[in-house]
């Protein structure tokens, strides 16, 4: 993946503790309507965290020389000066920490070798690239990070060593953050990209840049941005004027029409929502202040963030559940009669993909429509544009999609040819696609990208795939929880394990449900439901599960 260089800063002094607290903290800025007031003081608005660096003392071991240089880059102050003490001067110039970071549990041990080299081994837990892209690091073998050390002056110091840092998740989740980066995807719908950031002043101008330089690759074929190509900031920063970003840009914004300027507008407004020190912004070309239309354009683009009630089985019934009640929905009555052992819905719950043992059928208002007649089918899909999605699990690596009228095309996924997956969802804006498969470890989740054409008609998923999880435990099931975060069911004797993770996010156990089966997401963890084998419904609750009701034959699906 291509890496571009993360800019370093002095950060000002204050504790962990603080820096947790600010950073879990946001201002939103408004879509319409008079911008709210903001933090006045932007000083206490954004207080980055800078850990006090120590250099080398005299006559420090190779050990410790090895361990100093490791904790001083914690500090990235004056372009991680204290920490370019330890290296000869020579690879002190070369050494370039801003190409990754990784993550780690925080046990280093340390082997001195025979040729006078040293080795630190790592339990890597993740790793972030120099574009702020998080991957996990697969489990198992540590990771062993080669240092060479000559004399320099008498003293030991490091003259060839990895390029990045490392940081455990303490450290590093205090001092970086994720921010949500927005793109256009098919059907104008908004689509987020995780990225991480240090937490400093420079974060409004890292934004920014990143928005211009566009989606990561693996996104570029299925995402656009409204900004021109070529549009770069006039002078390579974002001030921020009472709690308003000033966005100067190159004259190539001018090039722009209506749509890609809303595009733009969209892009800039949702994606520095989350930076404690902005409460909007102003755009300018060339030092032209560039203002909003004012009109409304059925065109702008939107959201996905749709609340979903439950949606059950229970004996000929099938029925939402709201406030703790049974209601019934209308046009699907008849659904108990296929005998289904699946059910999924489309996003405004007009249509539902049932699959029992004659294959999937499409049921909505209009009547019945036979989709996928082939045996061993997992749980079928709905995407965002009305299309059903249906994989078989034998051979997956042809996906199939059906319209409304049963039109099916096949999409090529060679990412998961040789694969068993046990589950396969669409996010709720159709832009990625998730497995769930098994793996030595227990299980992992893959995410692909899916492309379309204008009119969103899928074309193909991108040839390969990131692993965003692994976990323990044989795979059981699997759901989106909105557009970046997902949900995992894995089992492990008789009890089912929770982790919700997501593309580019670090996991979160969330707890065991006795004898869970089934699960199924919305746009938020508030939304997530997990079925156990004897019919009791569970809902979230803290970092654990309340059973809800009981009695539930069937646990649909959204999406």
């Amino acid at each position: 993946m291509s890496r571009s260089r993360i800019r370093s800063r002095a950060l000002a002094l204050v504790t962990v503790v603080a820096a947790s607290l600010l950073l879990s903290a946001c201002n939103a800025i408004p879509s319409s309507g008079p911008v709210q007031v903001g933090a006045q003081d932007l000083q206490q608005a954004e207080q980055p965290v800078q850990f006090n660096a120590a250099g080398p003392a005299t006559g420090s071991s190779q050990e410790d020389v090895v361990r100093g240089f490791v904790l001083a880059a914690v500090s990235s102050a004056d372009d991680y000066a204290t920490a370019r003490e330890f290296l000869s001067p020579e690879y002190a110039k070369q050494w370039d920490p801003a190409s990754n970071v990784l993550i780690d549990d925080g046990s280093r041990p340390f082997t001195a070798n025979d040729d006078g080299s040293g080795t630190l081994e790592i339990s890597a837990l993740a790793k972030v690239d120099g574009e702020g892209f998080m991957l996990p690091v697969e489990p198992g073998a540590n990771t062993e990070l080669r240092f060479e050390l000559d004399r320099v002056g008498g003293e030991w110091r490091i003259s060839s060593a990895p390029n990045g840092i490392i940081l455990d998740t303490t450290t590093f989740t205090a001092i970086w953050a994720p921010h949500q980066l927005y793109f256009v995807g098919p059907g104008a719908i908004m689509v987020p990209e995780t990225r991480w950031f240090m937490t400093r002043s420079a974060l409004p101008t890292e934004i920014v840049s990143a928005l211009l330089a566009g989606p990561g690759e693996r996104m570029s074929g299925v995402l656009h941005s409204g900004f021109p190509t070529g549009t770069t900031l006039v002078m390579n920063s974002v001030p921020i004027e009472n709690g308003r970003a000033q966005i100067d840009l190159s004259g190539n914004l001018l090039e722009a029409g209506p749509t890609a300027m809303a595009e733009v507008a969209q892009q800039l407004r949702l994606s520095l929502q989350t930076v404690q020190s902005v409460n909007g912004y102003d755009l300018s070309a060339e030092g032209t202040q560039i203002r909003p239309s004012g009109r409304a354009d059925s065109a702008e683009p939107r959201l996905i963030n749709e609340i979903t009630d439950p949606a059950v089985l229970v004996g000929d019934q099938f029925s939402s559940i709201v406030a703790g009640q049974f209601v019934e929905m209308p046009g699907f009555a008849s659904l108990s009669d296929y005998d289904p052992s699946a059910i999924t819905l489309n996003p405004d719950e007009t249509a539902a993909a049932i699959r029992n043992a004659q294959g999937v059928t499409r049921v909505d208002a209009l009547g019945v429509v036979p989709i996928d007649e082939r045996q061993g089918l997992l749980e079928p899909m709905f995407d965002a544009f009305d299309y059903i999605w249906t994989v078989q699990a034998s051979a997956p690596q042809t996906l199939r999609v059906a319209a409304r009228d049963g039109a099916v095309a096949e999409i090529a996924a060679p990412w998961l040819a040789g694969r068993s997956p046990v589950a396969v969802r669409l996010s709720p804006d159709g832009t990625r696609i998730a497995a769930l498969v098994p793996d030595e470890q227990g299980s992992q989740v893959l995410v692909a990208g899916v492309e379309r054409d204008a009119n969103g008609v899928p074309i193909s998923t991108t040839d390969d795939a990131d692993v965003q999880l692994w976990t323990t435990g044989s795979p059981v099931d699997l759901d989106w929880v909105g557009q970046t975060r997902f949900a995992v069911l894995s089992k492990a004797d008789a009890t089912s394990r929770v982790t919700i993770g997501g593309v580019g996010l670090l996991p979160a156990e969330q707890g065991s449900v006795q004898g869970g089966v089934q699960l199924a997401g919305g746009s938020a963890r508030s939304q997530l439901r997990v079925l156990s084998s004897k019919g009791d419904l569970y809902a979230s609750q803290g970092s654990g599960w309340q059973r809800a009701t009981t009695g539930i034959e069937l646990l649909a699906k959204h999406g």
